[in-house]
């Protein structure tokens, strides 16, 4: 590395590790600023907001439009495993699970619950003196995932797409990011660009930080994955076994009002012979955890992801250079291996 790349580097460094520039929320319309503020949604009680989400998760199978769509997406990830023949019940659940999961996301964002078998891994884990790669998919309430990690006073890296870091616009959509960057903030959360950043990241945990990253994204390491291959993101193995980190899998998942973090095994990147050996194990760990809510995974097939390459019969890649775009749907993140 020349001297000026090392100053690169050190500059990338410092700036993931600054704390990020917490967003105004954008003017728009009044209907729009009603429906996304967090100060008039905390006024209901989330038990109560709730409840109303699910009622109308449940009246969209009447539907044929959005029960079809349903049925489509939980075919393509149930396909070939052993919950495919709980379809219709598992896409009636997802209906309600999409509904509920927006309204989470604009209420305020509470502590989350975590479970004793949960919070002994997530103790081994950060008691290590070395990075930590947390692992997630976009399962769940995921935006809360790593809320169980910053509660103990930690800090977490995410490793982000461009439209995250982007200047709010002013639209549903550009106060989507802006809440989701202030619940960064609150947490105190730090964030580094997916684009170019494998250096960084990977410099990051050699130097014992946190990082969050997300294996559900589309990349070049084909994977037996929900009895299907797909090509999934090697990204979080590669980081890992180069930096000699410890990859902690994670979920985020809804029971009732509360919201859970389950905190899976912590793997050790030194006791893997290579990054793909690491990857399969990382793989299997979140395809079990997937299969076990398999209605609250989001679509394989929105914009960013696998788009038209998920099917029934594999997940394959539709070009790793294409362009990035912003989601299509207010629940997901375009950028492989981040949020």
């Amino acid at each position: 590395m020349t001297e000026a790349e090392t100053r690169d580097l050190e500059a990338a460094i410092d700036l993931a590790r600054r704390p990020p520039r917490r967003p105004a929320m954008p003017r728009t319309g009044l209907r729009t600023r009603v429906q996304t503020s967090t100060r008039v949604r905390g006024l209901l009680p989330t038990g109560l907001v709730i409840q109303r989400a699910a009622a109308k998760g449940a009246a969209a199978w009447r539907d044929p439009a959005q029960r079809e769509r349903a049925r489509g997406t939980m075919n393509v990830i149930l396909a070939n495993t052993p919950r495919a023949e709980e379809l219709e019940a598992l896409a009636r659940r997802r209906l309600i699970e999409s509904e509920v999961q927006r309204a989470l996301f604009w209420q305020p964002w509470r502590e989350v619950s975590v479970d004793r078998a949960s919070a002994s891994n997530l103790q081994r884990a950060l008691s290590c003196e070395r990075g930590v790669l947390v692992s997630g998919c976009h399962l769940g309430p995921y935006f809360l995932q790593v809320a169980a990690v910053t509660q103990l006073g930690r800090s977490v890296i995410a490793v982000v797409g461009p439209w995250l870091l982007a200047d709010p616009t002013p639209d549903f959509w550009g106060r989507r990011v802006a809440r989701w960057r202030r619940g960064m903030c609150e947490r105190g959360e730090r964030v580094v660009s997916a684009v170019g950043s494998f250096a960084v990241v990977r410099a990051l945990l050699e130097r014992g930080e946190i990082v969050l990253s997300y294996l559900d994204m589309p990349g070049g390491t084909r994977t037996q994955f929900l009895g299907k291959p797909v090509m999934l993101s090697g990204g979080t193995a590669q980081l890992a076994f180069q930096s000699k980190a410890i990859v902690l899998p994670l979920r985020a998942r809804r029971a009732g009002s509360r919201v859970w973090t389950d905190v899976f095994e912590p793997l050790d990147a030194r006791e893997f012979a290579s990054a793909d050996e690491l990857h399969r194990a990382v793989a299997s760990v979140h395809e079990r955890s997937v299969l076990e809510l398999p209605e609250t995974l989001e679509d394989p097939g929105r914009a960013g992801a696998w788009e038209g390459g998920a099917t029934t019969s594999e997940w394959a890649s539709t070009g790793a250079d294409r362009p990035l775009r912003r989601p299509s749907s207010p629940g997901e993140p375009p950028v492989s291996g981040a949020v």
